[in-house]
């Protein structure tokens, strides 16, 4: 098949919907289809056609209103002259993934009714926004309330004239119901999968243990994210203060607008001689390789990537129960409770703090939740069966057109 995959970005830009993109189309690869990802061109200078590792990149121009670039009406600007490009890009495919809402949109507009639209949604456009914005100047803010009613009539009428909606979980799949009163029919959940071969368990990593001043001996508590507020970091911090356990040390590899602030939480509680601080790293898989245990208290999120990242490594995970809709996360659909890592109560720190410790107390209990967490990985989270899935979702929907 002929699969056009799209969003606002791709190579050279990184990031999970980037991430999605490149494995699922190395994957289509490989099964003997034809993938293409539709971009913009959101870095300067960039190439209006490009072949990376065999995938075929067409780009289009960021389209944005001359002179006004945080114009209120941008999101209508950008899809209308993005509906005349895919006319003429996007009409010799078997089926179109849309990655993002204004794709989708304007691909709906152009081929309803004649070419399979399969939305994979990320999140509710809204409610991404808010949370991006909630640490930005008034003007951003501004500007972000001024364009949320369109982001509202866009996602609800991509998803109306999409022939299916994709979400990574559950939990996002109630929540963009119950956003925008729409029944669940219309909604497949298909989670992603993870490379096995680059994220696996492999022997501890002692020169990054030395670059990080941390001895052999250490139990290691790792995260990895945005430093952002929807990811509840000061929750880990206060639980990591009431471990008992003197060789215990945590690691945050990622950045963010909450660094500033946890570092001074960090310094206020006398444990920063415990606590790393690493920033945005390119060798993540090291820093699984150290750890004893993942937790990510999140208290939004989609589906997780890095959770299924550190049980591939072999590392067992902590995350919080949901608790909708004020703790809209994946982590029960993830994390098999006691057998592959624990749910912690998401408004117990001392639960929290007890969970983290009994993984990193016992080595024998540390062993067997990560073997688990691999073999989950093995049978549950491939790329072969995200990406097979999808096209047999577009085989089935190509027969009714």
């Amino acid at each position: 098949m002929k699969i056009q995959l799209q969003n606002t970005s791709f190579y050279p830009a990184t990031g999970g919907i980037e991430n999605y993109l490149y494995y699922a189309s190395k994957t289509l690869l490989k099964m003997g289809h034809e993938p293409t990802i539709l971009c913009s061109q959101h870095q300067p200078n960039l190439p209006t056609k490009e072949n990376y590792e065999g995938i075929k990149i067409i780009r289009h121009p960021y389209y944005s209103l001359p002179l006004i670039p945080f114009a209120p009406i941008n999101p209508i600007y950008y899809v209308k002259k993005l509906q005349k490009f895919l006319g003429n890009n996007s009409e010799d495919y078997d089926t179109i993934w849309p990655r993002i809402l204004y794709d989708a949109y304007a691909t709906g507009k152009v081929f309803q009714n004649k070419i399979p639209i399969i939305f994979i949604q990320a999140a509710i456009a809204t409610n991404l926004s808010e949370i991006s914005s909630a640490n930005s100047g008034l003007v951003s803010k501004v500007y972000a309330k001024s364009i949320h009613m369109q982001y509202n009539f866009i996602e609800k009428r991509a998803i109306e004239m999409s022939d299916k909606v994709v979400v990574l979980s559950h939990s996002r799949m109630r929540e963009v119901c119950d956003f925008y009163n729409l029944s669940k029919e219309k909604f497949e959940v298909i989670t992603p999968g993870v490379d096995l071969e680059f994220f696996k368990p492999s022997e501890k990593d002692k020169m990054l243990l030395r670059e990080l001043s941390l001895p052999n001996n250490s139990k290691i508590i790792l995260t990895v994210c945005r430093l952002s507020h929807e990811k509840n970091l000061e929750m880990l911090i206060r639980a990591f203060n009431k471990i008992n356990i003197k060789n215990a040390y945590l690691v945050f590899v990622g950045d963010g607008p909450e660094r500033i602030y946890l570092e001074r939480l960090v310094d206020l509680l006398n444990i920063i001689n415990r606590i790393r601080f690493v920033g945005t790293r390119k060798d993540v898989e090291r820093f699984y390789s150290i750890a004893d245990v993942f937790v990510l208290p999140s208290t939004y999120e989609g589906f997780g990537q890095v959770f299924i990242e550190a049980m591939a490594s072999g590392v067992p995970c902590i995350g919080l129960k949901s608790d909708y809709p004020n703790v809209v996360v994946a982590c029960d659909e993830i994390i098999r409770n006691g057998r592959s890592g624990y749910l912690a109560n998401a408004y117990s720190i001392d639960d929290l703090a007890d969970k983290i410790e009994k993984i990193i107390s016992n080595d024998n209990l540390r062993d067997k939740l990560g073997i688990e967490s691999r073999k989950i990985c093995e049978e549950e989270y491939t790329w072969k069966k995200c990406v097979g899935t999808l096209l047999e979702l577009s085989q089935t929907i190509l027969k009714k057109l």
